[in-house]
């Protein structure tokens, strides 16, 4: 009797473990017509330093900047799985800014269809389409980019990166004077670019299960990537101040940007995680 008692026991118990393991895989596998969040976070640095505003550092241009402002529009989100087929995020809802000033460096995706998802592309600054709706179709995000210096008036439309400070350069009069770049559109070119990344671990979008995409941002790679761009080079003519706002150098800073970004690591997780 005790033998039968131990045995049903035993049987119970293995079909515990079956029903618990099927039900442990079958919740990992995506479920079509669900859907899930993902949340980006972009951590900016220097040179494989965090970035803190007021901090100095210098770079291979043999110059020495003091960072003031470093903020950035990303839009256009798009999720590419293995297999090519991919997720764009609603165009309407996908421009956000990256402030280090006003500590803002969350993007939340919400209602992504749940996968599993192996790249991420996405825009720097604001794509010609966007901007030619209008601007009472994006008036929202055109007074939050204005809250955060990322326009100029309408007409010249968004800075799509702002990038200021101070520089000093090496074997000059050791005289601190301000710089300014910021990357945008103009008449003559279209300075919007695209970054499309490999993630190194899939994320994995479950209803109720969120991944955190955490993305490092190197704001040297701006004058001192592929494309070497020396402050004192782009002086005004009193030699007060450098800036660089259009022309063959802020071209170059464009194509310098679209690798200003790498993947540090994905979390699969329900909670947020950076």
């Amino acid at each position: 009797m005790m033998k039968s008692y131990i045995k049903n026991i035993a049987v119970l118990f293995a079909f515990t473990l079956f029903v618990t393991s099927c039900s442990s895989d079958d919740d990992s596998k995506p479920v079509e017509g669900t859907f899930g969040d993902v949340e980006l976070f972009f951590d900016n640095g220097v040179s494989g330093d965090a970035l803190t505003l007021g901090n100095s550092y210098t770079n291979s241009n043999g110059e020495t900047l003091t960072l003031e402002r470093f903020n950035y529009i990303v839009s256009n989100f798009v999720l590419l799985k293995e297999d090519g087929s991919q997720f764009a995020y609603p165009k309407e809802d996908s421009y956000f800014i990256i402030s280090e000033e006003a500590g803002t460096f969350t993007v939340h995706l919400e209602n992504v269809p749940v996968g599993d998802y192996k790249k991420i592309k996405f825009g720097i600054g604001v794509d010609q389409q966007r901007y030619l709706q209008g601007e009472t179709a994006q008036q929202s995000f055109w007074d939050l980019a204005a809250i955060n210096n990322m326009t100029w008036t309408w007409s010249t439309g968004y800075r799509f990166v702002n990038f200021q400070g101070t520089f000093t350069a090496t074997g000059g009069d050791g005289v601190s004077r301000s710089f300014m770049v910021h990357q945008g559109s103009n008449t003559a070119t279209d300075n919007y670019r695209e970054v499309t990344l490999n993630l190194p671990t899939t994320a994995r979008v479950r209803t109720g299960e969120m991944p955190n995409i955490h993305l490092k941002s190197d704001a040297n790679v701006i004058l001192d990537g592929d494309n070497k761009i020396a402050l004192r080079q782009n002086m005004n003519q009193a030699g007060t101040a450098a800036s660089i706002m259009g022309g063959e150098n802020l071209i170059k800073i464009a194509e310098n940007t679209k690798k200003m970004f790498t993947v540090d690591h994905v979390h699969n997780g329900a909670g947020t995680h950076h």
